[in-house]
């Protein structure tokens, strides 16, 4: 595999600003590729009875060879682990056996996503990375199946190129601050099944591809002015898609790389429509079958025998996918799921409720566990509309509810008050309450006497009934920690005269009414990162409180273009706190999620995303234990 994955910096271009980007990413110039050698890769070749024959392919592995950068990274910025766990929330499982391929992995979800798999529309996006694939990923070779860099948990990303490895790319490069380049992996396609059979990928329908992606309800296309194919070793081929900025991007991997726009779907695919999961295809490890998608059943993938990245155990070198399928199985009843998971009918099981953790580890003490804060629940205030469009109705929300109830109720006590922007998974940004403005501190304390005195001093007191305002709730139907906890707040809201009911809506229904801003309050438990304010940028569609001030879209934009990481995490620091400030949303305590899995399920250890809510990749590098899953189960496959 090829392993060049670094900036390149032409000399003619640098100036002090260049100097900058050189120091906060890491830049470093790609050598010309040595010789190809040989090395020994094991494939599989199924033939009857299921007997696995391994046979040595040829496959061109390079030397990275770079050249020294003039000025030193700052040993801080060069950190990749990204998560700090606690040593009772872990629990490995040992891999004992050697890689096999074969067997299937069982899975568990609560909601039927829907046939509509769509990028542009952001329908079943985590269904999409199944096949469908990003430019880099995540190296899992540096999570906790390999050096333990980091753990891969954060869902919307791994933050940092210093994680990354090439998936459709094989090496990247600026080569100055507004182009932003990725070579595509020589020799990829399609995958070999309806609609695109095999065939070869072109740079030109990707430039396409994205070009469509940039128009179509992608909310923050205005720094990108094209994206192109273009020939970047000069041999008369393109071979390269070019994203041209009009600035700076300081987060370009999440933007162009492993986040959750770009990622690439065949031109057959769009234009036979994306409501029916067979017609999605990609070069990723799995592919939608068929029969595949069983409404409010289940949701089926076969592995891609022709995915191009490989494993090395030992000193063997395998292809991937190890195991035949995964299979995603719909079950809406939590008590359900977790009865399939002390039995051995699914292999894994995420989030995982704190009031249940106790009760899966006393029955089935061999599972392997891991244990990241959960997203925040999170009630979010339009601040265009009345009555949030008056700070102090903000902050009297907030006032009103007492966050240790929910803390103990929801997760024993154990959970963290300020998890979004940030939370403490991101320990090179996240400064934690008691270190944020008075202000800030104020609000999260608890204070229904002050709450209602400043809803008094906004005209809202209380009429005949003892209520101030009523208003609706739009929550989904389809989480019950989510609907515990508006179970909670309304009480406390209730208390200070405010009514809040209940709009129950699904999943997607609710995600549509968000985009159309067609909603006077809603509930949607959100994960804090790094970059995760970009959402409140005026106009965005994922603009949850309709945030529209513009001293602190004048922050965000000094963040959007800090490319020196230390620079970079100072102003992401002042537009945190500076967001909390204008109080656009209730938060209540984050609790940590438990992640279990079976013993037989081998080389994984708790890894959740190896890019943007891709849940899918990982398991590419799993093997299946089929001989103890029978001997615990009585079934092997």
């Amino acid at each position: 595999m090829r392993k060049t994955f670094r900036l390149h910096w032409p000399a003619a271009a640098v100036g002090a600003a260049i100097m900058t980007l050189l120091v906060a990413c890491g830049a470093q110039e790609v050598a010309p590729a040595p010789t190809p050698q040989v090395v020994e890769v094991i494939k599989e070749v199924v033939v009857e009875k299921e007997v696995v024959k391994e046979v040595e392919v040829p496959v061109v592995v390079e030397k990275e060879v770079v050249k020294e950068v003039i000025k030193e990274v700052p040993v801080q910025s060069q950190q990749v682990s990204m998560v700090q766990l606690r040593p009772e929330d872990v629990q490995q499982v040992e891999t004992r056996t050697k890689p096999t391929y074969g067997g299937t992995l069982r899975l568990a979800r609560a909601s039927d996503p829907g046939s509509k798999w769509d990028m542009c529309e952001f329908k079943a996006q985590d269904l999409l990375t199944y096949s469908v694939e990003n430019f880099l990923f995540g190296d899992y070779n540096l999570g906790p199946s390999g050096s333990g860099d980091t753990t891969y948990l954060p869902v919307l990303g791994f933050g940092t190129d210093k994680l990354a490895t090439g998936a459709m790319a094989d090496f990247w490069s600026i080569p100055d601050p507004l182009t932003y380049q990725f070579h595509l992996r020589p020799g990829i396609k399609w995958q070999d099944k309806h609609p695109t059979f095999g065939r070869a990928v072109t740079v030109e329908e990707l430039a396409a591809e994205f070009e469509r992606i940039k128009d179509c309800r992608w909310p923050r296309h205005d720094f990108v002015d094209s994206v192109t194919a273009d020939d970047t070793d000069g041999d008369g081929v393109n071979d390269s898609v070019t994203y041209h900025t009009n600035k700076p991007i300081s987060f370009w991997g999440y933007e162009f790389a492993w986040g959750p726009y770009f990622i690439a779907a065949p031109p057959e695919t769009i234009e036979l429509g994306t409501d029916e999961p067979w017609n999605q295809s990609g070069t990723g490890p799995w592919m939608t079958t068929e029969d595949g998608y069983v409404a409010a059943s289940s949701i089926e993938f076969e592995k891609n025998p022709d995915w191009y990245i490989t494993h090395t155990v030992g000193e063997r070198e395998y292809a991937l996918p190890f195991m035949d399928k995964v299979i995603e199985i719909i079950i809406p009843q939590e008590a359900t799921r977790l009865a399939a998971l002390r039995t051995g009918k699914i292999d894994k099981l995420r989030s995982v409720r704190t009031v249940d953790q106790a009760a899966i580890e006393r029955s089935n003490p061999d599972l392997g566990k891991v244990k990241p804060i959960e997203g925040a629940h999170i009630f979010w205030m339009p601040m265009n509309k009345p009555p949030f469009d008056k700070l102090n109705v903000r902050r009297a929300m907030n006032m009103a509810i007492d966050r240790e109830v929910f803390a103990n109720t929801l997760f024993q006590g154990d959970a963290v008050d300020l998890a979004f922007p940030l939370t403490p998974e991101w320990p090179l940004h996240y400064e934690p309450l008691d270190q944020q403005p008075e202000s800030v501190q104020e609000y999260f304390v608890y204070d229904p006497v002050k709450a209602a005195a400043l809803l008094d001093e906004e005209g809202f007191t209380l009429d005949e009934n003892g209520e101030r305002f009523e208003i609706p709730l739009m929550i989904r139907n389809t989480s019950e920690l989510e609907l515990e906890a508006a179970q909670i707040a309304l009480g406390f809201w209730d208390d200070i005269g405010v009514k809040v009911t209940l709009d129950l809506v699904d999943g997607p229904v609710l995600q549509s009414r968000l985009f159309e801003k067609q909603y006077d309050f809603m509930s949607n438990q959100l994960v804090g990162r790094p970059n995760g304010l970009n959402d409140f940028r005026a106009g965005h569609q994922w603009n949850r409180s309709n945030l529209n001030d513009p001293d602190w879209h004048a922050l965000w934009e000094d963040v959007l273009v800090a490319t020196d990481s230390t620079e970079q995490i100072e102003r992401i620091q002042i537009a945190t706190s500076a967001f909390l400030e204008l109080a656009p949303h209730v938060q209540v305590p984050a609790g940590f999620g438990g992640d279990y899995w079976q013993p037989w399920v081998q080389n994984h250890n708790g890894e959740r995303v190896l890019a943007f809510v891709d849940y899918a990749s990982k398991w590419a590098y799993v093997w299946m234990d089929r001989d103890m899953r029978a001997e615990e189960t009585g079934f092997r496959d």
